[in-house]
Parts: structure tokens; sequence; C-alpha cells
């Protein structure tokens, strides 16, 4: 680590979520107990998830990727399409996909994912550079536009009410796969510029996960489900969503009011009493 990054007062909140991200990049979370093994687990991989905001935050496991699909109360398909075919590719704007939305005591909410499209040469790479500056901002650990080629950029947004904070960012390779168990999750508060309770759980798991149980302080549970292949999902609904430009899948839970976040588990295969 950088001493000079250490000993400056006038870090960045960018540069204190990437120290954080460093410390965490070697964390291998261990075997989950037997319980949750019969459920399918929750094995978890150490990548880099930045904070891309002053707030609450609590993460377990990380990796990345994300895009976009329908209005808050609209629908979502299993798998979406909301950008030109590959020969018509729009590099100058991100594929957008609303991952959940709801109501919070008068107020809606919702939460989005912008998921940019993946340069494929020098000449691409610069056109996505260009509009990420004019936009969203270049990502952290990119320090040229060469160095987005191959790799997904996004930026996960959280709406209340009329304001829109984004939440989490991360550059991926495009061909980054999760198996199995593998899980990403961060629990923030689903009010903004608050210290807690972590309410809102987002999530990335692999594509052959069915379910995912959200757990809460107070000791209940949300559980979440991916959705029949074709079927049309309001995202005020709960399920794990296809978002496009993306090569992991999401979900979003929200806990109760008055508890907060404790820990996920991931279903490979369901239950009878959990088929949706």
């Amino acid at each position: 680590m950088n001493a000079d990054r250490e000993t400056n007062g006038d870090m960045t909140h960018r540069d204190i979520a990437l120290l954080l991200a460093e410390a965490a990049d070697e964390v291998e979370i261990g075997i989950a107990p037997t319980q949750a093994v019969l459920r399918g687990g929750r094995r978890r991989r150490a990548r880099r998830w930045a904070v891309a905001a002053a707030t609450a935050l609590v993460i377990a496991g990380t990796s990345g990727a994300v895009a976009v699909a329908g209005l808050p109360g609209g629908t979502d398909k299993a798998s979406v399409a909301t950008k030109p075919s590959p020969e018509q590719r729009d590099l100058t704007a991100p594929y957008v996909t609303t991952l959940a939305s709801g109501t919070d005591k008068g107020k809606p909410w919702f939460v989005t994912v912008d998921v940019w499209p993946v340069p494929r040469n020098k000449a691409e790479a610069e056109t996505v550079w260009d509009a990420l500056t004019a936009s969203e901002g270049t990502p952290p650990d990119a320090k040229v536009p060469t160095d987005l080629i191959g790799t997904v950029t996004y930026f996960v947004k959280r709406t209340y009410g009329v304001e829109t904070t984004k939440v989490m960012e991360n550059r991926i390779p495009a061909t980054e796969s999760m198996s199995g168990t593998d899980l990403q999750t961060a629990a923030i508060p689903l009010v903004p510029d608050t210290d807690g309770p972590q309410r809102l759980v987002i999530g990335q798991v692999a594509r052959t996960a069915v379910g995912v149980d959200c757990q809460w302080k107070d000791g209940t549970n949300t559980e979440v489900f991916r959705a029949r292949n074709g079927e049309l999902v309001s995202t005020d609904r709960q399920v794990i969503r296809r978002a496009q430009g993306s090569p992991v899948d999401w979900f979003v839970c929200l806990a109760p009011e008055g508890t907060s976040y404790k820990d996920v588990l991931v279903f490979t295969t369901l239950l009878p009493e959990d088929a949706p």
C-alpha cells in the first residue's frame, strides 16, 4: 500500500473505497454450515467491488457486472433486449436494467444498473472512455482507454424519492463467470445519507443459481427465486434477473422495517416447498 495514500488527508471517498476493496481482495470466506450446504451453500469469492458513494456498507464476497430494462413497476423478461444488435452497437451509452422497485413510507424507490458495452479494440475503447468521462466517470482502476478493452464497466444506482445515488461501481473481464454457490453481495441503507440500517441487499449470482435466501437480524428471511423462462415479471417483485451486457445475474432483497442484513445463502437446487 502506498504510504502517501495512507497519510494524505485529502483522500476522496473513492480512494477510501478502493483501499478497503484492496484489503479484501485476498479474503476467502469459509465454507457454510451443514444446514446451508443442504440448500446450496454460500461459497463466496473475493473480488473488488468499489463503493461509489459515502454510505454505510456491508460487503460479503465480491465479483461484478450488470445491464438494464424496464421502468419501476414495469415488467422484465428473463432475457432482456434493450440495445441494438451487435452490428449496430452504440458504444456511447450503457445498457440500463431496473433490478427492483417498490414504495417505502410513501416514497418510491428502485435499483438500476448501468452496464457499458465491452470495447474490442483501441478505437472502441477510446469511444467508450470519452462517453464515460462525459457521464458516469471512468472506473477508478482504469488509467488509460485501452484498459477498458475486453472488460465490462458497470454502475449500480439507488433511487429513493427523487434522489438518485451511485452506490457501487466495478470493471471486470467480459468473460467473468460465477458458478455453483458463488455469491457477491453488498448491503446498504435504503434511505440515502444515513448510517443504516442496511436494509437494501444487492447481489450477483451464477446463471445456474435458482434462488437466494436473504436473512435478517430479527430472525426473519426473504427468499428470492429466478423467474421462469420467458415470464413477464414486474420490477416490484423480487426475483433473480438477467441484465443485458452482464455475464452474471442479479438480485435485490429489501429487509422489513426495523431490521437489517445478516447473511445471504444461495440455492443451487430447490426443495419442494421452495418451488415458485
